[in-house]
């Protein structure tokens, strides 16, 4: 791990707005998030700069399901514009056909969060369960968009907590109530169940020990966005 990198946090966020320019493109359904979105990288990023303030480092932040990238990119352009030095890690299947393919080195899911600095994105194509294996890095971040199916939702949570450091953020997708059900899901053979996944992991109603609700988001309705769910790892 690279320690000649700092989280620089200018000054604290209230919460209330993101600390920087919110990037105009996310990916799929993703309207109605991007705000939300970046409070969420701010209270990570600030979790991070006051766990390690004497020991500088990188924000490692993974994406469990990348689709073409565009999310990616969207967290590499805030946190340069947040001054926050980050390493981004994309996760997807190994016959991954996406455009980011073509846009970013491949890195072994053992050595994901370990390395270049500056921003920079690297993809492993191993599929979430090989990643979640072999990677041993904690990160401050993690967004999980992979299989919406109830079991792969469960599972990708119940091994990102392994990986979270104290203070850090996982995010979900698609879990407001409109859309359980939608968007055939090969992989699970099912609609979207990730609603039904948080619930039954104790995430929504705050009852599972360890996690505090950030914010929960319906997405843009009009524009074909789903809703996210941010929960945070509280310190041990």
């Amino acid at each position: 791990m690279s320690h000649h990198l700092r989280i620089v946090i200018p000054k604290k966020s209230d919460g209330a707005v993101p600390r920087g320019p919110v990037p105009e493109k996310w990916g799929f359904c993703f309207a109605g998030n991007e705000e939300a979105f970046c409070r969420a990288l701010d209270v990570a990023a600030e979790a991070a700069y006051v766990e390690d303030a004497t020991c500088p480092r990188t924000f490692v932040y993974y994406e469990i399901g990348i689709g073409n990238g565009d999310c990616l990119e969207a967290v590499r352009q805030y946190l340069r514009d947040t001054n926050v030095q980050a390493e981004l890690f994309g996760v997807d299947l190994p016959d991954y056909s996406g455009t980011a393919s073509g846009r970013y080195r491949e890195c072994p899911a053992s050595l994901a969060g370990i390395g270049l600095g500056e921003s920079v994105i690297q993809l492993v194509l191993t599929g979430a369960e090989v990643f979640f294996k072999l990677c041993r890095q904690p990160a401050d971040f993690i967004f999980i968009d992979a299989c919406h199916g109830l079991p792969c939702v469960t599972q990708d949570f119940l091994a990102a907590e392994k990986l979270i450091r104290p203070g850090g953020v996982i995010a979900f997708h698609d879990t407001d109530p409109d859309c359980p059900g939608n968007h055939f899901q090969p992989h699970c053979g099912t609609g979207i169940a990730a609603r039904a996944a948080v619930q039954g992991l104790g995430l929504l109603d705050g009852s599972r020990p360890g996690w505090t609700v950030l914010a929960e988001t319906t997405g843009d309705k009009r524009k074909g966005g789903h809703g996210c769910l941010f929960v945070q790892r509280t310190k041990l």
